[in-house]
């Protein structure tokens, strides 16, 4: 992970949820040779984040037994069942004060470095407020927010929509960026959309 001021920028992954629709662990699922979680570590680690935090909830000492070898910060989640939003604002309470940017990303959720850089890249470039990913003309994932809308970030909930309020309050300070990675529209919620996409990569 990169260091330093210029690049102090922070990636929250969430892996609190209980995984109902799928029916078996997420974090655990197998993908590209390790499991879905520890994929995602890896390839943010490589890129120009300089802090990684996993929100935990659900089955936390599995979770972090998983992802023991990685040297990043687990944060647990203690009102996980109250929805993704707890876990948002359970992650952003406990980044570093010098981070200039969150990038917020699901466990479900796995998108390659390359593509997170162009990301950070872009964010960095324009010093846009909210950074979205775009393929064939829709919006994906993950998404990286300047920390000037932590407050914001702070004050989400389920009630109000989570993450879509924010973009519907600051619609207008919101970059998309063009990509060429359909990964940014996937969401592993079911054993249907796994074996699918499994499926569609051999």
């Amino acid at each position: 992970m990169a260091t330093g001021e210029d690049n102090s920028l922070t990636a929250l992954v969430l892996a609190a949820g209980r995984s109902q629709r799928m029916g078996t662990l997420k974090a655990a699922l197998p993908w590209n040779g390790t499991t879905l979680i520890n994929y995602q570590i890896n390839q943010l680690q490589n890129t120009l984040i300089s802090e990684l935090i996993v929100v935990t909830g659900y089955k936390s000492e599995e979770v972090a037994e998983m992802i023991k070898p990685s040297h990043v910060k687990i944060v647990h989640n203690h009102r996980f069942h109250e929805g993704k939003t707890s876990s948002i604002r359970k992650g952003v309470k406990s980044i570093s004060p010098d981070s200039k940017g969150i990038l917020i990303s699901a466990v479900d959720q796995p998108v390659p470095k390359h593509t997170i850089d162009f990301m950070i890249t872009h964010f960095n470039k324009t010093n846009a407020s909210i950074v979205v990913p775009v393929y064939q003309q829709k919006r994906g994932h993950p998404v990286l927010f300047s920390t000037q809308l932590k407050h914001e970030l702070l004050k989400i909930n389920e009630e109000t929509q989570g993450l879509r309020n924010i973009f519907r309050k600051y619609n207008r300070d919101v970059s998309p960026i063009e990509v060429s990675d359909p990964n940014v529209l996937l969401n592993l919620n079911t054993p249907i959309d796994f074996l699918h996409m499994k499926g569609e990569r051999k």
